[in-house]
C-alpha cells in the first residue's frame, strides 16, 4: 500500500503550527456539514455496501485499524484533538477505498488534499 504510506508521510509534515483554537473550530466545523459531510457519508456507506458483497476478510479489517491507528497518533502527536478521530477515519476510508478497489471522484479529491499535505475540509 505505497499510497498509504505516502499519505502517512504527508500528513507527517503538515505545518501544525497554524492550528490554534479557531483554525481547528472552523476545520472541525467545516467537516461536519455540506458538503464534506454529505459526500464522506455517501463514498462510506458505498464502500460498506461493497464489504458485503466482496471478499473483505478479518485480515483487512486489521490492517485498516493499524493505519487508523497510525494516522490517529500522527494528529495527536502534533495537536490534541477531535481532529484526530476524523484523519482516523479519513484514512480508513482510503484503505478501504483501496482494497474494494472502489474508484470515486470526491474521495480522489480527499487523497489529493492528504498528499499536498492540507487535511481536507469543506468543497474539496
Amino acid at each position: 500500500m505505497d499510497l498509504i504510506n505516502e499519505l502517512l508521510n504527508c500528513l507527517n509534515s503538515i505545518d501544525y503550527d497554524i492550528f490554534d483554537e479557531d483554525y481547528l473550530n472552523e476545520l472541525l466545523d467545516s467537516r461536519d456539514r455540506a458538503p464534506f459531510d454529505t459526500q464522506w457519508c455517501r463514498v462510506d456507506k458505498e464502500i460498506e455496501a461493497l464489504k458485503n458483497t466482496q471478499s473483505y476478510t478479518d485480515e483487512n479489517k486489521e490492517k485498516q485499524g493499524k493505519i487508523r491507528q497510525q494516522a490517529f497518533r500522527i494528529i495527536e502527536e502534533n495537536i490534541e484533538s477531535e481532529l484526530s478521530e476524523y484523519v482516523s477515519d479519513d484514512f480508513g476510508l482510503i484503505y478501504d477505498s483501496l482494497v474494494l478497489n472502489y474508484k470515486d471522484q470526491w474521495l480522489n479529491k480527499l487523497i489529493a488534499a492528504y498528499q499536498n499535505k492540507k487535511i481536507p475540509a469543506g468543497e474539496l
